[in-house]
């Protein structure tokens, strides 16, 4: 663990809805594991953003030709594997088997593309999670009901965010399961980011850090709706979201934020 943070791991007390939102201090998510410093979206990536402190982790979740849900980001196996094409055209036992780690470092070869229950496993217990459904190039007809069952059979309800740039993900999301935190996505100066997130069901809005302003998190409060932005890698950054009130910020560098945040006597 590093010192002076590893002490402070461990979920928040009441999950999402009451243990972080309009909670005093900002939330460090480690954004796709602590992907400064290994990997990202591997097991090893998360299991150090839990030893670094973090009490929140980011992951994203696609699913294989074969309709099993893997962790990775891109729509592509090419840029974080040894392989090439896209995650829905590939079998789970293709993606399984590329290295997802020799990118990123020689020391890392041998990791593998893990599944979104393994990930949910790992964090279960240990800290919270936002999970963001990718839907991208082809519509995956029938991932939100995947992803909610995965989450309930963890029986992770509380301590789970779901996120998507996809709006009407966020909808079935909602009406599939109530009780589990929702966000939309967005990179953009929404005219009415509330009616939005409204419109969706959602209880968060998660958004670009550069499109935060005092406004956005005024009508959010208003709406009781919690704040989340990505992604935070600078000192400056992190400490104009802490002064605007943000809830939780998605980080690279995770080790960074939570330093800093603990340096501002913040419980992060």
């Amino acid at each position: 663990m590093s010192e002076g943070v590893g002490p402070r791991a461990g979920r928040h007390a009441g999950g999402w809805g009451h243990g972080v939102f309009g909670r005093a201090g900002a939330l460090v998510v480690a954004h796709r594991g602590a992907s400064r410093y290994a990997p990202e979206n591997t097991l090893t990536a998360f299991r150090l953003a839990l030893d670094q402190g973090a009490r929140a982790v980011e992951c994203d979740v696609r699913r294989t030709r074969d309709e099993r849900l893997v962790v990775i980001h891109d729509a592509t196996v090419d840029r974080t594997t040894d392989g090439s094409g896209l995650v829905s055209a590939l079998p789970l036992e293709t993606v399984r088997s590329l290295d997802a780690g020799r990118w990123f470092g020689a020391e890392y070869g041998g990791e593998r593309v893990p599944l979104l229950e393994e990930v949910l496993s790992l964090v279960r217990g240990r800290a919270l999670i936002q999970v963001e459904i990718k839907k991208d190039p082809i519509p995956a007809a029938g991932i939100e009901s995947q992803v909610v069952s995965a989450v309930g059979a963890c029986g992770i309800e509380g301590d789970a965010l779901v996120m998507s740039f996809d709006h009407q993900s966020i909808r079935i999301v909602r009406s599939l399961r109530s009780d589990i935190t929702t966000g939309i996505l967005y990179a953009a100066r929404l005219v009415d980011p509330v009616a939005a997130a409204r419109a969706a069901g959602a209880t968060a809005l998660c958004l670009e850090w550069t499109y935060l302003d005092r406004e956005v998190v005024a009508q959010a409060r208003g709406a009781r709706l919690g704040v989340c932005v990505w992604t935070v890698d600078h000192e400056a950054a992190f400490k104009r979201c802490q002064e605007l009130g943000v809830d939780a910020v998605a980080s690279n560098d995770p080790l960074l934020l939570l330093r800093l945040a603990a340096e501002g006597g913040d419980d992060p």
